[in-house]
């Protein structure tokens, strides 16, 4: 996707000295498993069936689109150093929320108890897991959840009810909204989608 001479051509002579060395932001970037908007970038890439200059026009757009995301990021993780605001303890706890969440995500998780597992308050609890891991915990949830939901609907053969309840909405209706928000089809659509593609 990204070849040397575009951003060491293209984006040089379009931005002369404002774009940062490529081969570090993508270095600053790699390994990070927490990624929720690239996550939904190469889902719109993976889904999209556009075909001639339609296509063309669309992975282009969506390149920079990726670029931009990753340069951003490169300046999150630069402009923050965990140790400088948070103990050993903090992150070590932060960790535990973060894996606390991912085995529960499907459950009904009360802030209450996340501030018991980071043993800290609400206010910083929220603040120190958005500035760690760089988004929200209902936004981390969320991501749980339909990245789960993904690939029950291409795995099983359950319907879209019984996948929403199985990870953790009550309501089919607010699923396919916040599942079509994430990947950009709803959720029938996004099973036809991927299983014509196997």
């Amino acid at each position: 996707m990204f070849m040397p001479g575009y951003y060491h051509d293209y984006l040089e002579e379009k931005y002369p000295g404002e774009f940062p060395d490529p081969k570090e932001a993508f270095r600053s970037v790699d390994g990070i498993s927490d990624f929720p908007e690239l996550v939904l970038l190469m889902r719109q890439i993976q889904t999209f069936q556009g075909t001639d200059i339609a296509a063309h026009l669309f992975y282009e757009s969506k390149v920079s689109e990726a670029i931009s995301l990753i340069i951003e990021k490169t300046k999150e993780h630069k402009g923050f150093v965990p140790s400088g605001d948070l103990t050993k303890d903090d992150l070590i706890n932060l960790d535990a929320v973060k894996c606390y969440i991912e085995d529960h995500f499907a459950f009904d998780i009360r802030t209450e108890h996340l501030t018991k597992i980071a043993c800290m308050g609400q206010t910083k609890l929220r603040y120190s897991f958005k500035k760690l891991y760089g988004y929200t915990i209902t936004e981390f949830i969320q991501n749980k959840r339909i990245a789960h939901a993904e690939y029950m609907l291409v795995k099983t053969d359950f319907t879209v009810s019984q996948i929403a309840e199985s990870v953790g909405y009550h309501h089919a209706g607010r699923f396919a909204s916040l599942f079509r928000k994430n990947t950009g089809l709803f959720p029938e659509e996004y099973r036809q989608v991927m299983k014509s593609k196997n």
